[in-house]
């Protein structure tokens, strides 16, 4: 985890030894000469600082005052006294300012280092929110980006190198998972790495629209087909045409209509109600669902002809239960979004990430987003906090492991987890294999064989 502390000092000796020191051990120092020019880059500071080490006497605002500014604008700052004078005098203004402690400047290095170490843990603990610039952003995560995803998981990843690799093609193509898992997401990938980006993608859920309705929306009508026709309409295949139509919820499709599918699919050709002619289209059709059509075959509601035609590429979602790695950005993500469209600056902190990839999420990531927006219109500070969480996040998710392999599962989970916090807490990997209690190539060994 990359730590960001502000050193304040004008004695620009120390400054640079001290950044020195600390830049060694991992941590992301900004320097600033005075008072004014610390509440300055406070002020303008996009992203929290962990530590402020300030120093006491400077020119034109003694340290003090300054914490004094700085608490007007981050109340919570953690801001260590970092000067020479340990009078009475010195210290009182210090804390009575909002100093979280006094640090001696003659400090041996590993005292000093220690004391950063575990006020940054504190910052994570009570302070740190859950911000997409944290995120590392790797080759595999920008590839995710770049086809349209949000998420660092292995699951993902391959999922993306699977639509690179057939979207270039025009077959059909099927896309199987549960509600929420953002099918949708992945269709319009197909498109934008398809040889039809310029043309329209197009979108119909089967399932939300009226049975009755859901012929002419396809296919579309011509004036006079029906009682209420009164000009002509052009369907979702006409509209789609030489782009792509995706056909969310294909298994509500009525039998009688999976007639007229099957013949688009055979023949590249549609009728629309009423119409005498028939109409050729060139349409990539992209079909989606979270129903089993093979069963649905077997018990004839699903026509076993259009189950073959559909099923000629197929890709499938993962539940976001089974892809926990992907929960800390997609939060990130929907944050950004809920602020950016409510006009105000509020977050995550970090303790309720726990929480978030313990929790089952039966409806996946649509469940996700709705409730990272519930949570931050509703908060009542600026920071929503594990306690704050709906109570469906403190019950038991899991059924406890009984047998053998569940509890071996249960540990390799666990270890895995735990050892990806204490890296994310850790100024260093060597600090990291020290809290963990082994040697560098085993926490090396754990990193590689989890992709941490």
């Amino acid at each position: 985890m990359n730590y960001r502390i502000l050193l304040v000092d004008d004695d620009r000796e120390n400054l640079d030894a001290t950044k020195d020191l600390l830049a060694s051990v991992g941590y992301d120092v900004t320097l600033a000469s005075g008072g004014p020019e610390a509440i300055k880059i406070v002020r303008h500071s996009k992203k929290d600082f962990s530590l402020i080490l300030m120093d006491y006497h400077m020119p034109k605002m003694l340290g003090s005052e300054v914490i004094q500014e700085i608490k007007k604008i981050k109340p919570t700052q953690q801001v260590l006294a970092f000067t020479l004078d340990d009078t009475k005098e010195a210290m009182r203004a210090n804390f009575l300012a909002g100093a979280t402690d006094f640090l001696d400047k003659n400090s041996d290095n590993d005292i000093l280092l220690a004391e950063i170490a575990n006020r940054c843990a504190k910052y994570d603990q009570l302070y740190r929110t859950i911000d997409s610039e944290d995120l590392p952003v790797d080759e595999k995560m920008q590839f995710i980006q770049e086809t349209g995803m949000i998420g660092s998981s292995d699951i993902l990843h391959q999922l993306c190198k699977d639509i690179r690799k057939i979207a270039p093609a025009s077959a059909t193509t099927m896309i199987l998972g549960e509600s929420g898992t953002g099918k949708e997401l992945v269709a319009k990938a197909l498109h934008k790495f398809s040889g039809r980006p310029k043309d329209r993608f197009v979108a119909i859920n089967i399932a939300a629209e009226s049975p009755q309705l859901l012929d002419s929306s396809l296919f579309g009508h011509r004036k006079g087909a029906f009682t209420g026709a009164t000009e002509n309409q052009v369907g979702k295949f006409e509209l789609a045409d030489k782009g792509t139509l995706f056909l969310d919820e294909i298994g509500d499709m009525p039998y009688e209509l999976q007639v007229k599918l099957l013949r688009v699919l055979q023949e590249r050709e549609i009728t629309p109600i009423g119409a005498n002619k028939t109409r050729s289209v060139d349409v990539r059709i992209i079909a989606a669902t979270h129903k089993d059509l093979k069963k649905m075959v077997e018990a004839g509601t699903f026509r076993e002809d259009l189950y073959y035609r559909l099923f000629n590429l197929t890709l499938e979602t993962t539940p976001l239960r089974d892809r926990p790695e992907d929960i800390e950005p997609l939060v990130a993500q929907f944050t950004n979004e809920v602020c950016e469209r409510n006009h105000f600056n509020r977050s995550f902190n970090r303790s309720c990430l726990e929480l978030f990839r313990t929790y089952h999420w039966p409806g996946n990531v649509r469940e996700l987003r709705s409730t990272v927006e519930r949570h931050l219109l509703c908060a009542e500070s600026s920071v929503v906090r594990k306690e704050d969480l709906d109570s469906i996040f403190f019950k038991p998710q899991h059924a406890k492991p009984i047998t053998l392999d569940e509890i071996d599962a249960h540990l390799e989970a666990l270890k895995k987890s735990h050892i990806s916090e204490i890296l994310r807490a850790a100024p260093s990997r060597a600090e990291a294999a020290r809290k963990l209690n082994i040697a560098q190539n085993g926490l090396q060994y754990f990193i590689k064989k989890w992709n941490l």
